[in-house]
């Protein structure tokens, strides 16, 4: 592997995202999943060392955010989402498989952007109207305790409660879309014609 994509790798975080099959919800209460998840922060963890920074629950997919310090995105990944399935599947006792595909991901390599990555993952649960702002909804990194922080090697880039205001602000959905097709990319890289405004906004 070339030097320079190794440090690419080993310096920006991933954005991470895996969807169940069909966009199915999960058969279990969204609480269980949530448990489940944490099991297999644990389990996966032990096996290959990552950097969580940010996850958020949804009913049928969810984000993560991490660094990969030993490039070893594919093999993390692969445990997590195999004992995330295999338990939700002894859980639901549904057997077929959980996630309808590979796992999808890109890379934040610009600070700029990476803050509005993190708004984007913490209002998920706002914009799909189940809560008013991200600290109400439940199945979140936000509310790891300092313990669980500790196990799950959760290190946020930026602390919550001290930019409240700014993760908080509601944007618009133009701006919204421009967030989610920058994540489309390998590499974040929002759509080259956006208003001088967003542009703007993008980069403070």
């Amino acid at each position: 592997m070339p030097r320079r994509k190794l440090i690419r790798q080993n310096t920006f975080p991933y954005h991470v995202t895996t969807r169940t099959n069909n966009k199915d919800w999960f058969k279990i209460p969204l609480c269980d999943v949530w448990d489940i998840c944490k099991e297999a922060f644990i389990y996966s963890l032990k096996r290959r060392q990552v950097v969580v920074h940010c996850f958020v629950l949804m009913g049928n997919h969810y984000h993560l955010l991490m660094t990969t310090p030993e490039s070893n995105i594919d093999e993390f990944m692969k445990y997590f989402n195999l004992r995330l399935s295999q338990l939700i599947s002894k859980e639901s006792r549904v057997i077929n498989h959980k996630f309808s595909n590979r796992y999808k991901w890109t890379i934040v390599d610009n600070q700029k952007y990476l803050k509005h990555v993190y708004r984007y993952i913490y209002q998920n649960p706002v914009r799909a109207r189940l809560v008013v702002n991200p600290l109400e909804y439940p199945y979140s990194s936000l509310h790891f305790t300092r313990f669980e922080s500790k196990y799950f090697n959760h290190q946020p880039h930026f602390q919550y409660y001290k930019n409240k205001a700014w993760f908080e602000e509601r944007l618009s959905e133009e701006f919204n879309k421009i967030l989610k097709l920058g994540l489309r990319h390998k590499s974040f890289s929002p759509p080259k014609r956006i208003s001088t405004y967003n542009q703007r906004l993008l980069n403070t």
